[in-house]
């Protein structure tokens, strides 16, 4: 369900900046802090809130104090953490609105990762995406605090798919099955982990995984052409549903892949003081730099009104602002 929005907001208690007389913070939906000039905004103010990843169109003129920067990156402010900005909003537009047409203002893609060769082909079967993923701090109640969950260090590379059924591999990136080619990312590393011949073993078990290494930014200590694969989700075509982690953890158990899954970063009772293990150095052994985060879901599968499967990410400040 995760949706990009440019969403009217309403400002709720500001605090002074603990480092500028000039500066202040407020919070919007309870998990995101921005730092506002003092005197912008008070309390119950509408606003339009521009979240991380939003590019901007320069050519207007309202942007113009953005001096150039088109792309908004969360940052530190006298050593305050700050994701987004907020602005003027028009006074006929309401709370919850979504002006980004409006303001004409898209969200940032990446570039894609590798050169990836090879074209798409159809898939007579339901093949699907794996779960939009929504931020913690855009909800931060929707986990029940003492309910058992499972955070796992969140990777950052490219999301992959696989799956055996009717008697061969499918090969899957996000939104697309991959035709056979030996060069392409997502076939690299089905011959490199042997799936064919592993998942013959759980036929019908949709696996989701993350390709990195030699991938994005951050390399997990991959050396030149280097790719790694970890799975972390399970899908049964013949329930048509995911499937709970200890049955994940059986399924890749008998797949013989138990090992290539992500850094597990706690096991227990949800607590909103977990959100702390966004930070810190990432688990991954060859790796040398900052975790992007965590995914955290129920260890036994549920659904809620407001966003379906609950399964949520958090980004860490340090990943946040690493460039």
């Amino acid at each position: 369900m995760s949706e990009f929005k440019i969403e009217v907001v309403e400002i709720g208690k500001i605090e002074k900046h603990p480092n500028a007389d000039n500066l202040s913070i407020t919070h919007i939906h309870d998990g995101y802090p921005v730092i506002i000039r003092t005197g912008d905004f008070k309390e119950g103010d509408k606003a339009v809130y521009v979240p991380v990843d939003s590019v901007i169109p320069l050519d207007a003129p309202k942007w113009a104090f953005l001096n150039g920067h088109n792309r908004i990156k969360a940052k530190k402010l006298r050593g305050v953490f700050s994701m987004g900005l907020l602005v003027q909003a028009d006074s006929g537009w309401y709370i919850g609105q979504d002006v980004r047409e409006v303001m004409n203002i898209v969200k940032y893609e990446p570039p894609e990762p590798l050169t990836v060769r090879g074209e798409n082909e159809h898939c007579p079967f339901a093949f699907p995406n794996y779960t939009d993923v929504e931020a913690l701090r855009r909800w931060p109640d929707i986990l029940e605090v003492g309910e058992e969950v499972i955070l796992t260090e969140k990777l950052h590379g490219a999301s992959s798919k696989y799956v055996f059924h009717d008697g061969r591999l499918w090969v899957g990136s996000h939104h697309n099955v991959k035709k056979y080619n030996p060069d392409n990312m997502w076939w690299k590393v089905a011959e490199k982990y042997q799936l064919e011949k592993r998942l013959a073993e759980i036929p019908d078990y949709i696996l989701y995984g993350e390709t990195y290494g030699n991938v994005q930014d951050l390399k997990y200590g991959a050396s030149k052409n280097d790719l790694f694969l970890a799975f972390f989700d399970a899908f049964s075509l013949a329930s048509g549903k995911y499937v709970n982690w200890d049955s994940l953890v059986m399924v890749l158990s008998l797949a013989g892949l138990l090992t290539f899954s992500p850094p597990i970063l706690y096991r227990g009772p949800w607590a909103h003081n977990l959100v702390s293990l966004s930070d810190g150095p990432s688990l991954v052994p060859r790796a040398n730099h900052v975790r992007e985060g965590f995914v955290v879901k129920p260890t036994t599968e549920r659904f809620h009104d407001s966003i379906g499967r609950v399964i949520l990410k958090m980004h860490g400040e340090d990943y946040l602002t690493r460039k």
